[in-house]
């Protein structure tokens, strides 16, 4: 049993439970804590010496300055490292005693007794040009924050179980790093990152002519694939990004409507079981008010280690036109496609 896993659909609060996880490995696994050290705090080594952490901490309160990171990291030669752990949310905004509105990485970098402050997000999302220039503010040597793929390796090198429930958990969340035969997919930064999204857009052709049939199906992104019904029925537009989360979930989404939105979701979570890799399912709502499905999944756990294109092609298909066959009319729906 993973505990993390297993836990984690019983609260809403999904960065604090992420927390508690995290602090506790560093607490009781010494080589993912030695991991760590060598992957956050290595810009803190002071005369050749590396910073050791001697006790973590979570939800430390500041009272007097209304702050309450989510970890602080005690070390060895008595700097207190404070890290602020996000997944998708935003900074908070928040008056200060002055009346000054203000975001919490800029609290926190002002907070008395703080040597440093690390920030860990799921995708890219710079803080403010005040904090990037902060001498206090702690990141890698080449990213404006940490990512929390950033973790994966150091939890691959730990040896304790809660490590290896967090690296699974990680894996399923699609906090890895770059597939090395796909490369980096987002953010769009050079003509590198380009190539990439064209050539896992060339993934989609065995996909693509399956649905060819009855959908229009156009590309996105160099890498995206939109398909639009050819005769009217449940769905409006379904799409298949790679790019959800900085390039580390494969997204289905559907576009329906408030009649039809029951039964897209009843076919879509019948199909989910018998899936390669299991996905989450999210309802949601688009800026006009209809609603949307999607079907998230680890990009990393759908391919695999597979290197060979062929058998990339067949993954991707597997995992994507059962649940695009589940919204044609039952007479059109094909059996479960072979790998």
């Amino acid at each position: 049993m993973n505990l993390f896993w297993e836990t984690r659909h019983l609260t809403q609060a999904r960065e604090d439970h992420l927390t508690c996880f995290v602090a506790a490995a560093l607490e009781s696994d010494s080589l993912f804590r030695a991991a760590y050290e060598r992957s956050v705090l290595e810009p803190l080594t002071v005369s050749g010496r590396a910073p050791s952490i001697a006790s973590v901490s979570i939800q430390v309160a500041f009272a007097d300055h209304r702050s309450q990171p989510d970890m602080e990291l005690n070390l060895s030669d008595g700097r207190r490292v404070i890290c602020e752990h996000k997944i998708d949310a935003t900074e908070t905004m928040q008056l200060t005693e002055d009346g000054v509105t203000s975001l919490q990485l800029e609290r926190y970098l002002a907070l008395p007794g703080v040597d440093a402050v690390a920030y860990f997000r799921s995708s890219l999302k710079p803080p403010a040009d005040a904090v990037l220039d902060h001498p206090k503010y702690l990141r890698p040597t080449a990213a404006p924050h940490f990512l929390w793929r950033d973790l994966y390796r150091p939890l691959v090198a730990g040896d304790q179980p809660i490590s290896a429930w967090l690296r699974d958990g990680f894996e399923r969340l699609g906090f890895t790093p770059p597939l090395p035969h796909i490369g980096e997919l987002w953010p769009v930064t050079d003509e590198v990152i380009k190539d990439n999204q064209r050539n896992f857009g060339k993934l989609w052709h065995r996909t693509r002519s399956h649905l060819s049939s009855r959908w229009k199906t156009e590309t996105g992104s160099r890498c995206e694939l939109y398909l639009t019904p050819k005769v009217p029925g449940l769905v409006r537009l379904a799409f298949v990004s790679p790019l959800m989360q900085g390039g580390s979930l494969l997204r289905f989404r559907v576009h329906t409507d408030r009649a039809s939105i029951g039964e897209v979701q009843r076919r879509l979570a019948a199909v989910i079981p018998d899936l390669p890799t299991q996905p989450e399912m999210a309802i949601g709502k688009r800026p006009d008010g209809t609603p949307s499905v999607d079907i998230v999944a680890s990009l990393r756990l759908v391919l695999g280690d597979e290197a060979d294109a062929a058998r990339q092609e067949a993954r991707l298909y597997a995992q994507v036109v059962p649940l695009v066959d589940a919204l044609l009319p039952d007479s059109a729906q094909t059996q479960m496609p072979q790998v």
